[in-house]
Order: structure tokens, then sequence, then C-alpha cells
């Protein structure tokens, strides 16, 4: 089976991608269509677009790669004849079928790839949840999705079935905030972003067997070609009277990594600003390179390196991160608020490509 997600937080985005609505450059062109065509397996990107806050207009764009243009803003609309619904946060593949989680709307859809049609079973729309952020799947019949609940109150995971999309159970979690999840060694692996543990699911009994502390706010997760599994600590935000960062009360993040099988024996590397809040943590496809955000730029690391890197790949800040595995290409997404996102191209020297233009939000990719 192929395993797809992203990672974006949608109510931290002060704190950890501050300078995301910066001007995209005056060189890029900008190649957009909204002309419908199907989206191949191979050759094809799904943009999830988050949407304004508290309205059901959150949206998946589609993106030919051969053809280089945006093939439809709105793939489930055109599909399905109805809006996804309110803060589509993420969207995770497995094999032929798309489950995309939206927040505010406390569901996942589950469609058919790549025309993204709604499933042919009797239940479409995984219901019951509470905030779900990030879906991942054990197996072709078992998944699991982390869940909010509400603010300031512990997470949870949801057990889903995924042969009839229904909530099976739902474990309590230590921590508050559960963000990105990871499947490494039987185990499932959870980022409680409003804590500093990562929550350890043993599979067998759905329950959480151990928690790790890693860092403040840890946001996302991804398992490398050793079997190493790193984890991404945005530190948490501290505020003034102004609402404004206070670099103060302010921690910093870092970024540890264990193996599965010692997963207390962590190695960890401190960032040195109180200010920078890394996020999105992205591995390229020999699994081997480590590229983040971080302090409004994309940094790139390998994994045998032993300190972080001081300057950054891309001088510029970004709302989403990605990195196609076939040939590394680097995707940052642009998010204005008010206006419509654009997502931009860059080659692995960090030199940009071209941009173009998708929905409101945009906050991560998914390539198909």
């Amino acid at each position: 089976m192929r395993f797809f997600a992203f990672s974006s937080r949608a109510f931290t985005r002060v704190a950890l991608l501050g300078g995301s609505a910066l001007a995209l450059f005056s060189c890029d062109p900008d190649n957009t269509t909204s002309e419908p065509e199907p989206l191949q397996p191979s050759n094809g990107v799904f943009i999830v677009n988050e949407g304004n806050f508290g309205t059901p207009n959150g949206a998946v764009s589609t993106f030919n790669i051969g053809a280089r243009k945006v093939v439809d803003l709105d793939i489930f609309k055109t599909a399905n004849g109805r809006t996804l619904g309110d803060n589509v946060q993420s969207l995770t593949v497995v094999d032929t079928v798309g489950y995309v989680v939206v927040t505010e709307s406390n569901k996942i859809e589950v469609v058919r790839l790549p025309e993204f049609k709604n499933v042919k079973r009797t239940v479409k729309t995984v219901t019951g949840l509470l905030k779900p952020r990030y879906f991942a799947a054990l197996s072709a019949t078992k998944g699991y999705v982390t869940e909010w609940v509400d603010y300031g109150v512990k997470g949870r995971l949801s057990v889903i079935d995924l042969t009839t999309n229904k909530v099976l159970k739902t474990i309590p979690l230590s921590g508050e905030q559960p963000e990105q999840l990871l499947v490494a060694g039987g185990k499932v692996y959870v980022a409680n972003s409003g804590s500093s543990i990562v929550s350890v699911i043993n599979t067998t009994t759905d329950t959480e067997e151990a928690t790790i502390p890693v860092g403040d706010s840890p946001n996302s997760l991804v398992l490398d070609q050793n079997g190493r599994v790193w984890v991404l600590c945005a530190g948490f935000a501290g505020y003034d009277s102004n609402f404004n960062i206070d670099p103060n009360t302010s921690t910093k993040g870092a970024l540890v990594s264990f193996l599965p099988a010692a997963p207390t024996a962590l190695q960890r590397l401190n960032f040195a600003s109180t200010t920078g809040f890394p996020g999105h943590l992205q591995l390229d496809g020999s699994k081997t390179q480590l590229h983040y955000i971080y302090s409004k730029g994309v940094y790139r690391m390998n994994i045998v390196d032993r300190t972080l890197p001081t300057t950054p790949l891309i001088r510029r800040g970004f709302y989403g991160l990605g990195i196609d595995p076939k040939d590394n290409t680097i995707y940052g997404a642009v998010a204005p608020y008010s206006t419509a996102g654009k997502f931009v191209r860059f080659q692995t020297s960090g030199t940009a490509i071209d941009s173009f233009t998708v929905n409101l939000l945009p906050n991560g990719f998914v390539f198909y």
C-alpha cells in the first residue's frame, strides 16, 4: 500500500509560520486554470486548502506536473456537487482511497482516486469526531485519526474501521492538541503539540502504552531510511500584553530522533532562537534528507548530520511545505488569508521554478 500525508497547524499560524503572506517572487509566472481534467497517478499533486476558519469553503486543488497547470481548484465539489466543509486540514492517500480530514466540520470524507468521488459504500463520511487533524492507516482495514477534542483539554486518538468507515474506539491521550501521527515498528506515535510528549500507541490493545518526553510542542514526524523516527518540536510561544511574540517567555524548538526499539535513547538538536518555531518536517525521496520551515526559511539537513544547519536553503517563509518524492522538487505554500493562496516550486538547489494560484489557505501537498 502507498501511504502519503503532510503536515500543518491551522490554529497556531502566527506562532509557527509567521511571514507566510509574503508576496511572490516577481519573476514567478502565475499559470492557473480551473479546467477539469483527470489527475493521473505519478503525475499529479493534491493541494489541501484550509479555507477561511468558520466558513465551509475548504477545498482540495489538483496540479498536473507534466502540463504544469492547476486543473481543478476544488476537485471534491466538482466530483460530488457539494463543498468539503470548514477547515480542511489534511489528506492521506492509501492506495486508491483518499481520507480528507475536515477539522471544524468534525468529519473525514472518504473518496476514490484520482476522480475524488465519495466511495461507493454505505458510509462515505467518518463522523463522530471532535476537531480531527491527521489520519494514518495501519493496514487496509484499520486507521487512526488524531483529535483535539477541544481547546485546553487532553486530546484523543480514534480507531477507524476502514471497511465500514466507522469509529471503533477512542483512545485517551496524555497530551493536548495531538497533531501528526506516524506508524512505525508496529506502533503508532502521536505528536501532542499542546504538550511536550509523543504518545506511543499499542496497536494490538489500542491503548496508550507509554509517552516519550521530546520537547515543547512536537508537531510533525517522519521515518527515515534507517527506521529512525524524527520529531520536530516548535517550542511554546509566549506573548506580551499586546499579543506579540515574546522571546523571553517563548521556548526553543528541538529536532529529536530515536529508534522504535529504544525510544528513550534520544538524540536531540536544539534550535538557537526562541522565536523561530520550526515546523513541517519533510523527507526527500531517498528518506535521507530532512526539510523543515524555521524562522522564515526552508532548511535542509542529512540524517547523519550532528548539528543543525545555520543557513537556509530557501530564504522565505511558507505556510506549508512538500517534497516530491520522485525528483525532490520543493513545494512551498503561500497563504494570504483573505485572498486565494499560491504555491511556489523550487529546484533542489533552492532556485524558484514557477508558481500557481490555488484556493484559500493552502497548507500542504500530497504527491500522487
